[in-house]
């Protein structure tokens, strides 16, 4: 989008979430009028107190065109728009571009500056009037100041809509039959310079409507009418309808594109040029009835029909029907020229009435312009879905793929033959070496198809002819390297992997990569260590740790009664260590999590080197150590993160006890205590018991010596126990209070949730393996496992791995993104370990020509270029991709780095520093609000049970409080006012 002259604009003084606003004077409605607005994150728009849309993604500043004439008034117009920036550093910031146009001709424009009003928080007006009124005295509110951008160039992301469909003057005129017909057939041709140039049409029908481009359906389903009763008149518009006759007035189905109950405008007030185009009085008869029977305003519907675009005369033909009135038909479009401009098309008295194939066709009847009455400037509709066939949706692209695959392997053989004929060789080598010259090209193709999904870049942009070109020409240029001379190993090369060898251990250089590679994990984990404040399950936890120090055990006080932890319960233990060590801060208290996310990088690394080798066990270290979700939780002291270090030791030792026969049992005895600790860190990793079993059966696939392994017993019956143990101590160290409102008491132990009407079968599989930094890795692992799945250690990893995805899909009652970090290293682990192993086979190919240097070269290149395109895909340091996920993803704040979770901190200390004796404070996290504020609050407000509210009896009067600090809770309207009665302020 063009924003022209527009500013970026932000407030003046620091603030994450701002409120936008400027007014502006109309002498009429306006006939068009459209904006543009790009914001930092999120944004969400108010014109005249209606709300007329809102975007929102993180980390980006989205951008989003509207149609907002019928939002404009006469008079003083407000808009208004709250921006909310959830990543750092920076303020919220606006651009804004658009414009109106009167009917009168008055044009004016719509951009952000400093003329614009902006204040960090709504109440700088006192009073009963919300932000967004206009009423509000606007002089009082600061102005905006021109944004500092700290990203250049400032990238706004791209839409889906081409911006001309609202720029463009309004055009087309409403048509009809010569004899007002309820169905009519309306057609006319459009010509084209080239097949295929960027085409939008707008549409508007009184009735169903059926559009057609080259015999192609655009809008949908056919619609029949069926044998109904006939619908008595409607009364005139001069009475009002009755509510009863409004209810009966139903809606159309879905299926339709505008509502049947429309009809056309009536004419022109103004003579036509065209004898056909003048309505005679039956015509006006038949253009009162349908305006009688209309009650339903249409919309004017946008469609990309570029693809059903061809070379020459192209046939648009619109079929409507409508029950109550003369079907009658308006549209408008444009086509782009290859110089960048337009050449536009609309309905008017060109247009034929009929079967388009007939030779006797009509003369279409124009009634009215784009604008006229009953319904004036209609609501333009933008990004409506195009139907689709099965044969353009599925056939048409897998016959592409079909065809360049069969013709790629065609040109495969035929050129092998050939060169092996012209060289003198066996065939096989030659298929061998122009294989293994088609692996670049296709990892190339994939770098250029990575920008389809980075913000960035127009989605279009991968789709290019000259991409097409240049891979054609790779393909056909890429055969003369069979006819180079044929080279070992250069000398130099030699010489300098020799001195390597020499001034460095071979096995003490992978412990040398290793240790850079947790030094920059560590960088990555400490940089914007202590930006973030506490969030509410952090400071849970700080406050059980504090018990330590206290009791000796993990417990909190919450209504003057000591409650011991029965969720997390060794969590606390490694932040009451640092705390004694170091003080009381956010640095001591995050400092455990941070060492166990570096510590996992090293355990990572080492267990594919275990399971795989050191190839494996480095890549997936360094992946580990950059991608945004392990960084953020290697700064968050809630349990993820040393359930995750717990859970991938119990992996690594429980795969080295059961790797060589008999078992190792000082392994499987660690393994179980790792367990131990895993579940006690949190109840839900209770699932590494059954997918453990699993992995041991598929890992020993046919063998059952096993079962006479009374170790292995032993270990089974320590870990059940503890579980059993734990599952006890939390009934019993349950509140003895009545206790109402949700909780996370669901994820104790297992349960049918798939039963449960709540269940989503496809929520890990979109959020894990098909989240934003994790395709690639699901994508690899599921291509390796039918020539890599004989690896007992891939099995085991891929095994574990689809276990604890469909455990918890299926048992676990609640849903999270947090729930499968535990598990995701296995993720990492499969997907470099297939790409490893995919590198290694190019390897073997190249072998078999006689492993030649040109061979090996093209190995080496696709498999360092597979392993570096895994990389980029896994982090947002080069690209970000951030639209790679799956459309049910829901991308959170741990998953991109730079982002704010929750800033507790800020609110706290703005209530420190304004408050007054006397005045009520109702926190909304009682106690990260005593943490940050280091005062106390009076009450805490939980109307819709959002959280569990304990009842306590010990008060004056008996009531329930909150499970935090035990403040007084408030749950109703009476109760608030009943608090505000109190002597206070």
């Amino acid at each position: 989008m063009d924003f022209g002259s527009a500013q970026w604009i932000e407030p003046a003084e620091f603030a994450p979430v701002a409120y936008f606003r400027r007014q502006i004077f109309l002498n009429a409605a306006p006939e068009q009028a459209w904006l543009e607005v790009a914001a930092t994150d999120s944004f969400k728009i108010i014109i005249n107190e209606h709300i007329v849309g809102g975007e929102a993604n993180l980390k980006t500043r989205i951008a989003q065109i509207y149609d907002v004439k019928t939002f404009l008034k006469p008079g003083t117009n407000v808009i208004a728009i709250s921006v909310t920036r959830t990543s750092y550093p920076g303020s919220a910031e606006l651009l804004v571009c658009g414009s109106f146009k009167e009917p009168g001709g008055r044009t004016g424009s719509i951009i952000s500056d400093e003329h614009w009003r902006v204040t960090p928080k709504t109440g700088i007006v006192e009073g009963t009037e919300e932000w967004v009124s206009p009423l509000v005295q606007e002089q009082v509110w600061p102005n905006a100041r021109r944004a500092t951008i700290l990203e250049h160039p400032a990238h706004v992301t791209w839409v889906d809509t081409n911006p001309l469909l609202l720029r463009l003057p309004p055009s087309g005129k409403w048509i009809v039959a010569e004899n007002a017909s309820r169905e009519a057939v309306f057609s006319t041709s459009v010509n084209a310079e080239r097949a295929r140039p960027e085409t939008w049409i707008q549409v508007a029908s009184s009735g169903s409507l059926d559009l057609l481009v080259n015999g192609k359906l655009i809008t949908g389903a056919a619609i029949f009418t069926r044998k109904e009763p006939k619908i008595p008149r409607l009364p005139d518009l001069t009475s009002e309808p009755s509510e009863k006759e409004k209810v009966e007035m139903t809606t159309p189905p879905p299926a339709v594109v505008s509502p049947p109950q429309n009809a056309k405008p009536p004419p022109s007030p103004s003579p036509s040029a065209s004898p056909s185009a003048t309505a005679t009085p039956a015509h006006s008869a038949s253009i009162s009835e349908s305006m009688v029977t209309s009650l339903h305003k249409p919309t004017l519907d946008a469609y990309d029909i570029s693809y059903w675009i061809k070379k020459g005369s192209n046939t648009i033909v619109a079929a409507v029907r409508n029950e109550q009135g003369p079907a009658s038909f308006l549209a408008s479009g444009f086509m782009v020229r290859r110089d960048g401009s337009t050449r536009g098309f609309e309905t008017n008295a060109d247009w034929r009435v009929g079967d388009p194939r007939s030779v006797q066709k009509q003369s279409a009847v124009e009634i009215g312009n784009n604008g006229s009455p009953p319904w004036g400037y209609l609501t333009q509709q933008l990004g409506n879905a195009v139907n689709l066939s099965d044969f353009d949706a599925v056939a048409k692209p897998l016959a592409a793929i079909l065809l360049t695959i069969i013709g790629t392997m065609a040109l495969w053989v035929l050129a092998s033959r050939f060169v092996a004929t012209a060289r003198n060789e066996p065939l096989r080598c030659a298929l061998a070496r122009d294989a293994l010259f088609h692996a670049p090209i296709t990892v190339g193709l994939l770098f250029l198809f990575l920008p389809r999904y980075d913000v960035r870049f127009p989605i279009e942009w991968p789709f290019q002819p000259k991409f097409v070109a240049l891979t054609v020409v790779a393909l056909l240029a890429v055969r003369l390297f069979h006819f180079l001379p044929r080279r070992g190993t250069t000398t130099g090369l030699n010489a300098w992997i020799r001195q390597i060898k020499n001034t460095v251990s071979a096995d003490a250089l992978p412990y040398l990569l290793l240790a850079a590679i947790i030094g920059l994990g560590f960088a990555f984990r400490y940089h914007d260590y202590g930006v973030m404040s506490f969030d509410h399950d952090e400071y849970g936890l700080v406050q059980k740790s504090k018990g330590i120090l206290e009791l000796g055990f993990p417990f909190t006080r919450v209504g003057g009664a000591v409650r011991p932890a029965s969720s997390y319960e060794l969590v606390p233990y490694p932040l009451a260590v640092t705390t004694l060590l170091f003080g009381d801060s956010e640095w001591s208290i995050r400092l455990p999590a941070l060492i166990m996310g570096t510590l996992c990088i090293g355990i990572v690394a080492l267990m594919g080197r275990r399971l795989f080798n050191w190839r494996t066990g480095l890549i997936a270290a360094l992946v580990y150590a950059c991608l945004p979700l392990n960084i953020l939780w290697a700064r968050n002291c809630f349990h993820p993160q040393q359930c995750q270090f717990m859970a991938m030791l119990t992996f690594w030792f429980f795969y080295e006890g059961i790797r060589v026969r008999p078992f190792q049992h000082k392994y499987l005895t660690a393994a179980a205590v790792t367990f131990c600790a895993s579940y006690l860190s949190w109840e839900g990793s209770v699932f590494i018991l059954p997918a453990l079993f699993l992995a041991l059966l598929v890992v020993r696939w046919g063998e059952w010596w096993w079962l006479k392994d009374w170790h292995l017993y032993r270990c089974v019956f320590f870990m059940a126990v503890v579980v059993i143990a734990e599952l006890s101590y939390r009934t019993l160290a349950s509140s003895p209070y009545l206790q109402i409102g949700f909780g996370l008491a669901a994820v104790a132990g297992p349960s049918l949730f798939f039963l449960n009407y709540g269940w989503q079968p496809l929520y890990y599989v979109d959020n894990l393996l098909l989240s934003e930094n994790h395709v690639f890795f699901t994508v690899m692992t599921l291509v390796a496992i039918p020539f890599y799945w004989r690896k007992p250690g891939f099995r085991y990893v891929v095994t574990v791995l689809g276990a604890l995805v469909f455990c918890h899909t299926n048992l676990l009652a609640v849903l999270s993104t947090r729930y499968y970090y535990y598990y995701q290293p296995l993720l990492i682990l499969s997907g470099v370990a297939a790409t490893v192993g995919l590198y290694d086979r190019l390897l073997m190919l190249a072998r078999r020509d006689d492993n030649s240097a040109i061979a090996r070269s093209f190995a080496h290149t696709t498999g360092v270029a597979m392993l570096f395109l895994l990389f980029i895909q896994s982090n947002e340091w080069l690209m970000k991709l951030y639209s790679l996920s799956s459309p049910g993803a829901s991308p959170g704040f741990m998953n991109r780095m730079g982002t704010y979770r929750y800033d507790h901190r800020g609110a706290a200390q703005y209530v420190r520093n304004h408050f007054q004796p006397g005045d009520i404070i109702i926190p909304g996290i009682p106690h990260v609000f005593e943490y940050y504020a280091g005062m106390r609050g009076d009450y805490y407000t939980d109307s819709i049970l959002t959280k569990k509210i304990i009842y306590n009896d010990k008060f004056a009067e008996p009531r329930f409080m909150d499970k935090f600090r035990g403040y007084p809770a408030i749950r109703s309207l009476k109760e608030l006012r009943e608090a505000e009665e109190t002597p206070s302020q």
